[in-house]
């Protein structure tokens, strides 16, 4: 493959030249340091974006993957790196991919989870929460991550340098005449150079048509009417018309309106967005209750801007309780917090305080997305 570049002052194309990868270690990194540049949504349909990844995860009775990757929905990658002068990248690499998958299935979410901490220093939905810095249903990613575990239902990805026939062979083989839950996937990752730009040229091998592994109704968005109808059926009436007024006053208020992806409990978030960056304010959920995204919020706006928040918000008399613990995201029953219409016009007064002092880049209702 040639590429050719040119900067938008010149006429005249260059070459640039192809980088070889000294050792397997560079593709790794590489990977761990930016998982999205794995196209997942290309391979399996329903699939979300990888958004975390860990190298050396040590299996029993196995060896270490190269590379375990996550997305924020629980969906698992397994990824071994080969280099094409390495031998192993033509059959051994198959067998090996395969026997950590099998390692893996079956592990319950506490050892996974514990081996994660050992590795990282942090718990897995520590982890993921700050890769994200956005919406994240943490329910659906714990119940995501089990079932993966459970059904074995991995995304196995050999990323090699070059490509060679023989692993695309197999490869196409293995996903085309069999009906496993799991399916393979080669990732070539070329670099080349030229003028002090690096330009990297990911091309999969081994497409299919199979889609995500049915995760109850995980992969899907819910839409407004879902989540009011679910909520009819958790709350008494009155408070249906208070969160209906709470989402009418977000779609105005808001710059995006997020609904949730939860298995069993849908919801709707609160966002306002600065230079691009997300800011998450509070989430409703079906079950009646109303989080405050203080997690987010400290490491999205600040801790004394959050200090401040804080103080309106438990000005409120109802919402007084709620504890200054801002690693966390204390929730409220909606019908505790919103007694009335004043609690309901003072929260909405304190949330619009920190719009107006964050400063949103898109403007109030400009750019909703409810759906």
């Amino acid at each position: 493959m040639k590429i050719l570049v040119r900067n938008g002052q010149s006429k005249r194309w260059e070459s640039a030249d192809l980088v070889r990868s000294k050792a397997e270690a560079d593709l790794q990194h590489l990977l761990i340091e930016s998982p999205f540049l794995i196209p997942i949504d290309e391979i399996r349909e329903g699939v979300s974006p990888l958004v975390f990844a860990v190298g050396e995860f040590g299996l029993p009775g196995s060896g270490n993957t190269d590379i375990l990757a996550l997305s924020a929905d629980g969906d698992i990658a397994i990824i071994e790196c080969k280099l094409v002068a390495n031998p192993e990248s033509r059959r051994k690499v198959i067998g090996q991919i395969l026997e950590y998958a099998s390692y893996l299935w079956g592990m319950n979410y506490r050892e996974f989870d514990n081996r994660v901490q050992r590795l990282k220093g942090k718990r897995l939905t520590e982890l993921i929460e700050e890769a994200v810095a956005g919406e994240w249903d943490r329910t659906s990613f714990e119940e995501g991550i089990t079932q993966s575990l459970e059904n074995g239902g991995f995304t196995l990805i050999i990323v090699v340098d070059e490509i060679n026939e023989e692993l695309r062979r197999i490869i196409r083989y293995i996903n085309e005449c069999s009906k496993s839950i799991f399916s393979l996937h080669a990732l070539e990752v070329r670099r080349f150079q030229a003028a002090g730009i690096e330009i990297l040229v990911p091309q999969l091998h081994g497409l299919s048509v199979k889609s995500a592994v049915p995760k109850g109704d995980k992969s899907r968005k819910w839409t407004r009417e879902e989540i009011f109808e679910a909520l009819a059926g958790n709350v008494e009436p009155g408070i249906v018309a208070i969160v209906e007024s709470l989402y009418e006053w977000a779609e105005d208020t808001a710059d995006r309106v997020w609904l949730g992806t939860g298995v069993e409990t849908g919801s709707f978030t609160f966002h306002y967005i600065k230079e691009g960056k997300t800011i998450s304010v509070f989430t409703v959920y079906t079950n009646g209750r109303l989080a405050l995204n203080y997690g987010m919020l400290l490491l999205q706006v600040g801790k004394e801007v959050l200090e401040e928040f804080h103080r309106r918000i438990t000005e409120i008399p109802t919402f007084r309780h709620v504890p200054a613990v801002f690693s966390k995201y204390p929730t409220i029953r909606v019908a505790d917090g919103f007694k009335g219409s004043e609690e309901l016009e003072k929260f909405k007064q304190a949330v619009e305080w920190l719009g107006n002092t964050v400063g949103s880049s898109v403007g109030r209702g400009a750019s909703n997305q409810a759906g």
